[in-house]
């Protein structure tokens, strides 16, 4: 079972939080003034630029195999219960690591790093390709939906991470089945990509993610090399865009904070049952987005003819390095460690006592890595996540506002201020 989203406490901080606070806070600052004078025009609005020479495109049917054999893995936990098979008490499923860590966690990272390898692996996507469902594409749907199915089923799975009574295997099971034929329906009515855009949140979640690395696609499917963050502000402006980034900024920071002491102080102890955390999952998320909302309306006054609204939607894609920043800083030692039990579990997926590929007595070594690397990386993480934010948003306010520019983001250098001092005291337990 996956027993830990962080590591440490308090204690463990390896210098005071005020001073890290105020460091960081100073960091944002200094950046915000030296790009006020040194970056007068933009330079990432005219989207991605490929160079070089294009490399192989990545082995497509192999992915989608692995991505298929993988939610099979998964579905089969509800077979053991049902065929009466007696599982080993000491040994976990492939399921917790497979769905919390690989596929949630290793798969996005990932593609921040070597491009939306997720369209490939995407077992849904193979099994619609394979049998020939939806071929007939209602486009229409992504400029009328937008996000928004898309951000309820990211807070849907977030609230069967963290507050569903019972996420044991043979629930992910079930949860996996039912999604599946949810999404082979949508396919079949409304079209392959159309649904996967629309009703995959986790298609929506990676293609975002991704939009980080310097790595795209060329239409033949080759890799080329397209620059860091370039494709980040072409991100098409679909409805929903800003709330989805918004809950993926917002789910982990409730993540978080639910785990600490203050948190609880805060909630008046109402989250300790599935309705309260419920309601405070989509709080902070809600807080998140009406801060979001304000800077917003804030920068809106130094244009003529701007909307809170249209802003939102123009600066959405600011929050994206920040919400892997936080994602990737809070869970750094789930994969870390808690990642390490695939190699157990891949020999014995469903704890019936196999051994496949020697593996399955494999143990979690948590003496890899110390507390203090542990904590360098982690607010290394948070401090760097929110820099390309003010950056990217520097750049988009450049383009928009002109002139207006630097005071258009004054609200917006505050909410980056006000996140990354969440995220360090989040850390900080």
């Amino acid at each position: 079972m996956i027993i830990a989203h962080g590591i440490g406490g308090r204690s463990d901080l390896p210098i005071p939080l005020a001073a890290l606070l105020i460091g960081a806070g100073a960091v944002l600052v200094i950046t915000f003034v030296a790009l006020a004078v040194l970056w007068t025009r933009p330079r990432f609005q005219d989207g991605p630029r490929y160079e070089g020479s294009a490399a192989p495109a990545p082995p497509r049917m192999l992915l989608a195999g692995i991505g298929f054999l993988s939610l099979v893995l998964v579905i089969g936990q509800v077979l053991i219960p049902i065929s009466g098979a007696d599982t080993d008490p000491s040994r976990a499923t492939i399921a917790p690591v497979m769905v919390w860590v690989v596929f949630w966690l290793v798969v996005p990272f990932l593609g921040a790093l070597i491009g939306n390898w997720y369209t490939d692996l995407n077992p849904w996507r193979a099994i619609a390709t394979w049998f020939g469902i939806g071929r007939a594409e209602r486009i229409g749907l992504t400029a009328t939906f937008g996000l928004w199915p898309a951000t309820f089923v990211l807070i849907a799975f977030v609230w069967l991470e963290l507050i569903a009574p019972d996420s044991a295997p043979v629930t992910l099971g079930i949860a996996a089945s039912i999604y599946t034929v949810f999404l082979i329906v949508e396919m079949a009515v409304v079209g392959r990509e159309t649904g996967l855009a629309v009703f995959d949140g986790f298609t929506a979640y990676n293609r975002l993610i991704s939009s980080i690395s310097p790595l795209g696609r060329r239409g033949d499917g080759r890799l080329v090399w397209r620059g860091w963050l370039r494709s980040l502000p072409a991100v098409p402006e679909w409805p929903g865009l800003w709330v989805f980034v918004v809950a993926m900024v917002g789910t982990v920071s409730y993540d978080g904070a639910s785990e600490t002491d203050w948190f609880e102080s805060l909630t008046g102890g109402i989250d300790r049952g599935i309705g309260g955390r419920t309601l405070l999952l989509v709080s902070v998320v809600a807080v998140i987005g009406l801060a979001y909302y304000a800077a917003c309306a804030v920068a809106a006054r130094a244009g003529d003819g701007w909307t809170a609204a249209r802003v939102t939607q123009r600066f959405a894609h600011t929050l994206v390095p920040i919400a892997l920043a936080y994602a990737a800083s809070h869970y750094f030692t789930l994969i870390l460690f808690e990642g390490q039990q695939l190699f157990a579990t891949i020999s014995d997926p469903f704890a019936l006592g196999w051994d496949i590929f020697g593996t399955a007595d494999w143990r979690i070594s948590y003496f890899i890595i110390t507390s203090t690397p542990i904590w360098v990386t982690q607010v290394s993480i948070i401090v760097v996540g929110h820099l390309v934010g003010v950056v990217l948003a520097h750049d988009r306010a450049v383009h928009d506002f002109g002139p207006g520019a630097v005071r258009s983001q004054y609200a917006m250098l505050g909410l980056m201020v006000a996140l990354t001092s969440l995220g360090l005291l989040i850390l900080s337990g």
